[in-house]
């Protein structure tokens, strides 16, 4: 069963990779415009526990909370050109994806530390990064169309839900990784706290996105 990307999911074409600082930054292992490393996609990541279903509808149909699963979840939001394409802030084309996220080894000075290289976590999107966020804080989510960057020169961003402590409890202190699409089922076999295609089935969103079953 491979896991295809939709239509609706804005994914960048990899742009001419520019001299400058980018290439010669000895904290980040990715480069380019966006960046890339051999060949994959890189993201930058932060986490974040709100308590709340998310735009994918990870809860009760009524009030905001999230389910008791997500809490300990990998779950991911991702930025609005990967969330969805057209620009929903609900129910997006990636709602329910998963995507397998694995440490380069770098990070972005001042906004985390090294985590070592080559550790590989399946996540699912269940919430969107908004393009607009905190002022006075890094805009990391404000790519937009199909070659957008945010100020780090990063295409694609991936905010973790860390509820549980479970990304913390790992290591991981907003690493860069690359990333790729993945499948749910087979992530969750590799570890439990990914969600499967079943469990999100839960959600509100389980029309939308993935389409499973």
């Amino acid at each position: 069963m491979l896991d295809e990307p939709t239509s609706g999911v804005c994914v960048l074409l990899p742009l001419t990779f520019v001299a400058g600082a980018w290439l010669t930054d000895a904290f980040r292992r990715c480069s380019g415009s966006p960046r890339m490393l051999n060949g994959k996609m890189c993201a930058s990541t932060t986490r974040y526990a709100d308590g709340n279903k998310g735009a994918c509808g990870c809860g009760p149909s009524s009030g905001d909370n999230q389910f008791p699963w997500t809490k300990s979840a990998y779950l991911a939001s991702a930025n609005q050109a990967l969330f969805d394409c057209k620009g929903a802030t609900w129910c997006g084309e990636a709602c329910g994806r998963c995507v397998k996220l694995t440490t380069t080894g770098g990070f972005v000075p001042a906004q985390g530390t090294g985590t070592a290289a080559g550790q590989t976590k399946v996540f699912m999107i269940a919430n969107l990064c908004p393009v607009t966020q905190i002022p006075g804080n890094p805009n990391w989510c404000n790519q937009t169309g199909t070659n957008g960057i945010n100020q780090y020169g990063y295409g694609w961003r991936f905010s973790l839900e860390n509820g549980d402590n479970q990304i913390s409890g790992m290591g991981w202190d907003n690493p860069e990784v690359t990333w790729e699409w993945a499948n749910c089922d087979l992530g969750n076999l590799q570890d439990a706290r990914t969600p499967t295609y079943y469990m999100y089935k839960q959600c509100e969103c389980r029309g939308y996105g993935k389409r499973k079953g």
